[in-house]
């Protein structure tokens, strides 16, 4: 390593060899206001060079002037751990996110944490809506994991996608406020859809007793509910792109097999009765807005027909909430749950949560009416002994 003057250049020039490649840097007096502070930076990059040699922490300058989305096509964004549903949902947020805006045209070595919190600022919706602060989350997360495999290829010296500053345009998250409908109300929006599509009327009761989501529902085969132990095993969820793909499910703890109570048994014996022999599926679609009479088994129902066709009229002829949604019955099984007096863990095991903490996090409110419930009665129990005479010896204590 050796700092070299080329008078005719009026430059220094740092000359360093790593991996044996021969590698060199220019320190001109005009750009650094003259021969002696040119002098002065170029020994000053040795210095750091040499530190970051010892460390093991040198980076090539040149190979870090990749663009992002060169980058991304060159050493791909997903792995083979994901599972094919987290593999979709990144290269999405890639395409839509990311792909399209300047940030994607930048440099890896150039791209600071202020410029991911201005991209994250300035994304809207094509319709200029803002995004949600989850979606907002997913596009910052698809910028780090690029970046990581930058840091880990020593073409960076630190991702600033992990930084505070890369996050403060991000909205506050607000928790949202669910909807739950007791039994009442789930009892009678199965009856409605009853009337206008009957194939689809023990979906209802089935997510609000289970707590399936939505994706994992609608990719429900026979296969999957053994009728003989009264168990139904969620191993698989669809996705509504354009091909319906069914796929793994949204976690690696989303896999699981839960007991059925003998009522709601009973009503998928009885749902399977309306369905061709043939048909695999659970929840097949049918052509058109008819009453279930022409059934395509080819195919599960997709979310936004179910919504609009069969769940929105029925809301709307009960007098229930428009917000009303196919999750609305992930957050009502735990609402029914909390009110059959079914502990915690057994509902976060249910739901297919890969901790308690998730479980009690998402429906703290739920659980707050709980916790305030043992709190009296642990009130209650106290008050019995409060007037007693206190024992005076260990035997009378015993």
């Amino acid at each position: 390593m050796s700092i070299h003057r080329h008078d005719k250049a009026s430059t220094w020039i740092v000359r360093w060899r790593i991996n044996d490649k021969a590698k060199s840097k220019s320190f001109s007096d005009k750009k650094f206001g003259g021969r002696e502070e040119a002098k002065a930076q170029a020994e000053a990059f040795e210095i750091n060079l040499k530190a970051d040699i010892l460390r093991n922490e040198y980076y090539d300058p040149h190979r870090n002037k990749i663009s992002l989305s060169d980058f991304k096509h060159e050493v791909g964004l997903t792995k083979a751990v994901h599972k094919e549903s987290s593999k979709q949902s990144l290269e999405h947020t890639w395409e839509s996110r990311v792909a399209p805006y300047p940030i994607a045209d930048k440099s890896i070595a150039s791209i600071g944490a202020n410029d991911i919190a201005l991209h994250l600022r300035d994304l809207r919706k094509p319709n200029g809506d803002f995004y949600s602060r989850s979606a907002l989350n997913k596009t910052l997360e698809v910028i780090r994991v690029l970046l990581d495999q930058a840091y880990e290829m020593d073409l960076i010296k630190k991702n600033p996608a992990k930084t505070k500053l890369a996050k403060k345009h991000l909205p506050k998250s607000d928790k949202p406020k669910h909807i739950y409908l007791n039994p009442f109300q789930v009892n009678a929006l199965s009856k409605e859809i009853e009337k206008t599509h009957p194939i689809y009327s023990a979906m209802i009761p089935l997510m609000a007793y289970t707590g399936l989501r939505s994706g994992e529902v609608r990719a429900l085969t026979w296969e999957d509910i053994d009728f003989d132990n009264a168990t139904l095993t969620i191993n698989k969820s669809v996705n509504d792109n354009q091909d319906m793909v069914i796929s793994d499910p949204k976690t690696e703890g989303s896999s699981r097999t839960i007991q059925l109570d003998s009522i709601t048994l009973k009503r998928m014996v009885e749902h399977k009765d309306k369905l061709p022999e043939d048909c695999v599926l659970v929840f097949p679609n049918m052509r058109g807005n008819q009453n279930g009479s022409d059934v395509l088994c080819t195919n599960p129902i997709r979310a936004r027909n179910f919504k609009r066709r069969v769940l929105q009229p029925a809301v709307k002829k009960l007098g229930l909430p428009e917000e009303v949604n196919l999750h609305t019955f992930r957050h009502t099984s735990v609402y029914l749950g909390v009110l059959s007096g079914s502990d915690i863990l057994a509902i976060s095991k249910r739901l297919g949560h890969k901790s308690i903490r998730i479980t009690a996090d998402t429906y703290s409110d739920l659980f707050k009416e709980t916790d305030m419930e043992l709190a009296d009665k642990l009130a209650e129990l106290q008050v019995k002994t409060l007037d007693q005479e206190i024992p005076e010896t260990k035997e009378q204590l015993g």
